[in-house]
C-alpha cells in the first residue's frame, strides 16, 4: 500500500463523516487538542463530573447505590456523544493503556475530570447544611473513616474496590468501547454497574470506584487522608487488570504502538506519536483533521488478513 492510499481513503471517510465523532463506540470518541470539539469535550467532563459528585454526595445513606448509579448514567447520556463520557480518571487511563484513547488527551482529561470533582466538593460546602472546607472525616462525599467499616483491613478495603472498579470498567469496555457494543443502553449499563457494586462492597469501602470521587473531597474537606491513596492505586490497578482482560480476550486499540505499527504500516516513532496525540503521521494526512477513526478499514482489514493466517496455520 503506497503512502498516499491511506489519506486518500481518510479523506473521503472525512468528507463523508463531516467531522463527527464515532457514535459506535462512545469512550474512544475523541478529537485533536487543537480543534473546537475538544475544548467542549474538556467542558462536558468538568461539568459531568462536577454533578456527579455534588449528586453522589450529597446522596442520603440508603439511597447511595440508587443516586451514583443514576446520576452516572445519567451523564454520560449526557457527555457520550461529545467527550465520550469517561467522567472517571480510571477509565481514561485504561482506555488509553489500552490503545483506544491519546495519552496526551487521557492527561487533560484526567486533571478536568479531577478540577471538576473539587469544584463539586466545594459547592456541596455550600450547599450541605453543618458542612465546610477543611472540616475533616465527615464532610460530604468523603471516603473516610466515617464512611468505611471499622472491621475492614487496609488490605480488604483495597482490593474490594479494586474488585468494584474492575467491574465497572469492564462493562465500559463490552458496551462502550467494543464494537458493535450496545449503543444507546451503554449510559444504562454502565450506571447499572456501579449500582450492583455500590449496593455490594459499597456497604464496607463506601464504592468509590472513581479517583475523581475520592480526591474531590480529599482537596475540600481535607478527609480520608490515610485511605485516599490506598483508594486511588486500587482503582489504577484495576483500570490495568480490566485493559489486560479486554486486550487479551479482543485485542489492542488500534492506538496501541504495537498494534499501530503493524496495521498502518508505521515506524516506531510513528506509532508512538500516534498514541500520544492521536493524529497520524503528517505522510497520512490530508485535512489535519484525520484521528485514527478515519483508517478504521485499513485496521479492520489487518485483523481479517490476521485472522486468515492463523486460521490457515491450523489447518
Amino acid at each position: 500500500m503506497s503512502a498516499s492510499e491511506p489519506a486518500q481513503k481518510a479523506s473521503t471517510h472525512m468528507q463523508d463523516g463531516h467531522d463527527t465523532v464515532d457514535r459506535d463506540t462512545v469512550f474512544a470518541n475523541y478529537k485533536s487538542v487543537f480543534s473546537r470539539q475538544f475544548a467542549v469535550s474538556l467542558a462536558v467532563e468538568f461539568i459531568g463530573t462536577m454533578f456527579f459528585q455534588i449528586l453522589g454526595g450529597s446522596a442520603a445513606k440508603d439511597m447511595g447505590a440508587f443516586v451514583n448509579a443514576f446520576a452516572l448514567a445519567v451523564w454520560i447520556y449526557v457527555a457520550a456523544n461529545i467527550s465520550g463520557g469517561h467522567l472517571n480518571p480510571a477509565v481514561s487511563f485504561s482506555t488509553c493503556v489500552c490503545g483506544f484513547y491519546p495519552l496526551l488527551h487521557t492527561i487533560i482529561y484526567v486533571i478536568l475530570q479531577i478540577c471538576g470533582a473539587i469544584c463539586g466538593a466545594w459547592a456541596l460546602s455550600g450547599l450541605v447544611p453543618g458542612a465546610s472546607a477543611g472540616m475533616g472525616d465527615g464532610g460530604p462525599g468523603c471516603f473516610d473513616s466515617t464512611v468505611i467499616s471499622s472491621e475492614l483491613t487496609g488490605k480488604q478495603v483495597f482490593w474490594w474496590e479494586c474488585l468494584m472498579t474492575f467491574t465497572l470498567i469492564s462493562c465500559v469496555y463490552a458496551c462502550g468501547v467494543a464494537k458493535p457494543g450496545h449503543g444507546s443502553h451503554t449510559p444504562l449499563a454502565v450506571g447499572l454497574s456501579l449500582f450492583a457494586c455500590a449496593a455490594s462492597g459499597g456497604q464496607y469501602t463506601g464504592g468509590a470506584l472513581n479517583p475523581a470521587r475520592v480526591l474531590g473531597p480529599f482537596v475540600v474537606f481535607d478527609c480520608g487522608e490515610d485511605w485516599a491513596g490506598l483508594y486511588v492505586g486500587a482503582q489504577a490497578l484495576a483500570a490495568v487488570f480490566a485493559m489486560s482482560v479486554f486486550a487479551f480476550v479482543s485485542g489492542l486499540g488500534p492506538l496501541n504502538p504495537r498494534m499501530s505499527k503493524n496495521a498502518l504500516g508505521l515506524s516506531w516513532p510513528e506509532a508512538m506519536f500516534l498514541w500520544i496525540t492521536g493524529s497520524p503521521p503528517s505522510r497520512m494526512q490530508v485535512t489535519g483533521k484525520e484521528n485514527i477513526s478515519d483508517f478504521r478499514v485499513q485496521i479492520k482489514n489487518y485483523h481479517r488478513d490476521k485472522n486468515v493466517r492463523s486460521e490457515a496455520v491450523l489447518l
